[in-house]
């Protein structure tokens, strides 16, 4: 039996040769402290037929199916390595579904309770939460009209002409937490649209801002946090939302590690190559944040044809897992202390990490370019080509999301070292 277990243990602390971003291992847990985590769980369906969804999105079909009982070992690796006790989680089937997950593969976590609410979603997936502690007054907010949101100041996206009807694509899950000590933390866990609609979740964010700030005015002290995909990088202006209201970044809030930033390896959440996962905690949340414990859990993260293959093995999510410590007493977060990414746990990564952009060409044009969503972004390039293109040319298209790079002018391309492509003629005009 021992030496089962400790075969086991290897296994899970071996990374893979496919693990490209965060650490190989969580951080170790810190005396006195709570983790709060959050984890995209890609499409997780339970293997009971559910009729409500047959059809073009059947969970029993193809698209995606049911998970696989492979694939559900590889997601509860992640989820015990974690060892959250808050775990907010996003594509859920449903409630039945994510216990049943929980009897089965994580029994042994602790995770009393389990919330898993309808949110509204065309494909039957939905925000969840799993915690160690009680919780209370849960809430979703479906079919909330946000058509009459105002965005004040520059730097929106364009809503296209024909759109008339906004709405929540996926509500979020709100939810509060009781801990032992009696501290509370209200959790949203949030799954912003995805796609090329930056506009849609510049709305999504202002909304879900405007419900952190009527709690706030009835109580100022009220500890909350944002957490979940936000298919949104750091200096995208849905993510700007929060963060201009008051919100941090808490995985990001570092010293000890401070070398490594958003655009390092060892930050990214996604198999695209892209920080698009975020816990944020607004300013009472943040005095008990312990600076530093942030870290971005990796995974298996093998290239392959997701629209045409099976998903391969070892291969969990197309996110990471994220999560943070907190001394749970009012304004004690810096009564304890994180130690930093160790070097063992970040090479791997590191190592493995996709190629970093060409460095600009300074002769060209200013070393000052920006980069901005590819998303929203007027040209595209990839990240190892000599050449950009207008975002609508085919060959734009064609580029992978990893190596896709997003400018806001004509001359941010070429101040990066790119030239026009011949196929579309991209101009400054």
């Amino acid at each position: 039996m021992i030496l089962q277990t400790l075969a086991l243990t290897v296994m899970m602390l071996a990374p893979s040769p496919h693990h490209r971003f965060g650490l190989t291992e969580a951080m170790p847990r810190i005396d006195g402290t709570i983790r709060v985590g959050s984890y995209n769980m890609l499409n997780f369906f339970d293997q009971e037929n559910d009729l409500a969804l047959e059809g073009k999105y059947d969970d029993f079909g193809d698209n995606p199916g049911p998970t696989s009982d492979a694939r559900c070992e590889e997601l509860a690796t992640v989820i015990r390595e974690l060892d959250a006790d808050i775990l907010a989680l996003q594509e859920v089937e449903s409630q039945e579904a994510l216990e049943w997950f929980n009897k089965k593969y994580l029994s042994d976590m602790g995770y009393k309770y389990v919330v898993s609410e309808e949110v509204g979603y065309y494909r039957g997936i939905e925000q969840s939460l799993l915690s160690r502690f009680p919780v209370k007054d849960v809430t979703v907010w479906k079919n909330t009209d946000l058509t009459k949101l105002k965005r004040i100041g520059g730097g929106w996206t364009d809503i296209p002409s024909d759109v008339t009807e906004i709405a929540f694509q996926r509500s979020p899950l709100c939810v509060t937490v009781v801990t032992p000590e009696g501290y509370e933390l209200t959790v949203f866990s949030i799954h912003h649209k995805a796609g090329r609609n930056a506009w849609h979740r510049e709305l999504e964010a202002i909304q879900i801002m405007q419900y952190v700030g009527e709690m706030v005015k009835h109580n100022p002290s009220r500890n909350i946090a944002v957490i979940g995909d936000f298919n949104a990088q750091p200096w995208d202006r849905s993510t700007r939302v929060y963060l201009r209201s008051g919100m941090i970044d808490a995985v990001g809030f570092q010293s000890k590690n401070v070398k490594w930033d958003d655009t390092s390896p060892l930050r990214k959440t996604h198999t695209s190559d892209r920080l698009i996962d975020f816990i944020m905690l607004n300013a009472p949340a943040a005095q008990e944040l312990v600076i530093d414990s942030g870290f971005v859990l990796g995974s298996a993260h093998p290239e392959y044809d997701w629209r045409n293959d099976p998903i391969p093995a070892g291969y969990s999510s197309d996110h990471c897992a994220i999560a943070v410590d907190m001394v749970p007493r009012e304004g004690q977060g810096s009564s304890a202390s994180a130690a930093p990414w160790p070097t063992v746990a970040t090479t791997t990564a590191l190592k493995n990490s996709p190629v970093a952009p060409p460095a600009p060409n300074l002769a060209s044009g200013s070393s000052d370019s920006e980069t901005v969503s590819p998303d929203t972004a007027p040209f595209l390039a990839s990240k190892r080509s000599k050449v950009f293109h207008k975002a609508g040319c085919g060959n734009a298209n064609r580029i992978s999301e990893k190596n896709k790079v997003g400018y806001p002018t004509f001359n941010d391309a070429e101040g990066a070292g790119k030239r026009p492509a011949s196929c579309c003629k991209p101009t400054a005009n």
